[in-house]
């Protein structure tokens, strides 16, 4: 495939993929990074990829990763480093705890199975309909409910300190 090809490809997608890791993340800055990351790496692989690539599936399941990826790594900075955490005064209450929830269920969903995350994010968070998880994740709808009730399951069992 060609360059041209590449192009036409982040000029397509590259909005979704930069939508879907803010919705997970709840950072511009750290979506921006796994847009870059997601697109890097396809180019890296681009020889290797065909004209039957299921690109939206792909690039869904790619970001999702990516994003869980980085919120691990951003969870454990904090953790190793938590008098570097932003604090911002200045902010209502309530914007602050919607942030810390935001936090919170990033991690928690960075724990979760790769396919429980998945069938979380792509149900609750994009929006996606049960019968377009499955085909991204290539299971049936059935498994997909069941993925999603396991994490619904974890989340609540992790969130609930902070939600009582």
């Amino acid at each position: 495939m060609s360059d041209k090809n590449f192009e036409n490809l982040v000029t397509e997608y590259g909005r979704q993929v930069l939508h879907t890791a803010v919705r997970v993340l709840g950072d511009v800055n750290l979506a921006n990074d796994v847009h870059q990351e997601v697109f890097l790496s396809i180019w890296r692989r681009w020889p290797n990829f065909n004209g039957d690539t299921r690109w939206p599936a792909y690039l869904y399941r790619a970001t999702v990763r990516k994003a869980l990826e980085v919120a691990r790594k951003t969870d454990r900075h904090r953790q190793e480093c938590p008098e570097e955490r932003d604090c911002d005064d200045r902010r209502p209450d309530g914007d602050m705890r919607a942030d810390e929830l935001q936090t919170k269920l990033v991690a928690a969903l960075a724990k979760l199975p790769a396919h429980q995350a998945d069938a979380f994010v792509l149900l609750r968070l994009e929006g996606l309909a049960t019968t377009e998880v499955a085909a991204i994740l290539g299971c049936s709808p059935q498994t997909v409910r069941v993925h999603l009730h396991r994490a619904l399951k974890k989340l609540s069992h992790e969130l609930r300190p902070c939600l009582g």
